[in-house]
């Protein structure tokens, strides 16, 4: 019974990761296809599709419709792109910026424009501009160590205060590391560690379960 057990269990850690990640895709796909399809971009493609003679409405089979989808979804990301060049110029950028001022001096809309916007910035900025480095340094309390982020290594708001140098850094949360504390640091109280970012949200999401691959390597030698 143990054996059954034990084997039970490894099949389970082995399988539903693999499970819950397909799913969790599936549904986002889903998701992600169900609003292109009553998208205009697919409403006008569509549209286009019948003003050929390529066949009416009614006679739109299955590859057809996965054609369209296809087109739309193309059609999107050209639009994001043209969209992301366009703001990389200086002109387009100052009017980006004027319209970016607009939207957030609405009421209500500002809110969730502002939240959104950030959350978006972080989730798609690149890793080495958000997190610098994994540090260690001793919080709550002395004796006790947390695993942070340094997101800046200087702080002159807080330094012209204290006359020391100062790092910004962010405590994440496990298993959430979306949330957590940010705290400033003296620079001499924090020690960088010699690990990769990714494997740094690894160890926090797990709980300290899984250690990062350097650290297994010297376990194994």
């Amino acid at each position: 019974m143990k054996r059954f057990k034990a084997n039970l269990y490894s099949g389970l850690i082995t399988l539903l990761p693999v499970v819950i990640t397909i799913y969790i895709l599936h549904w986002i796909f889903q998701l992600f296809f169900k609003i292109l399809k009553t998208s205009f971009v697919t409403v006008a493609i569509k549209k286009l599709v019948l003003q050929t003679g390529l066949g009416q409405e009614k006679d739109l089979h299955i590859y057809a419709d996965f054609l369209i989808n296809i087109l739309s979804l193309l059609t999107v990301i050209a639009i994001i792109f043209i969209v992301g060049l366009a703001m990389r110029m200086f002109l387009f950028k100052k009017i980006g910026d004027a319209i970016n001022r607009l939207l957030v001096k609405i009421p209500l809309f500002k809110q969730i424009y502002t939240t959104i916007g950030q959350i978006t910035s972080l989730v798609l900025s690149e890793k080495n501009k958000t997190y610098q480095k994994v540090v260690l340094i001793e919080y709550p309390r002395k004796d006790i160590y947390s695993v942070g982020f340094m997101t800046a290594e200087e702080n002159p708001l807080i330094e012209q205060y204290t006359g020391e140098e100062m790092c910004n850094i962010f405590i994440p949360t496990s298993p959430n590391p979306t949330s957590g504390m940010f705290v400033v640091v003296k620079k001499s109280d924090i020690k960088i560690l010699d690990i990769k970012i990714d494997d740094a949200v690894k160890l926090i999401i797990s709980g300290g379960v899984i250690l990062p691959n350097q650290l297994d390597k010297k376990e194994e030698s």
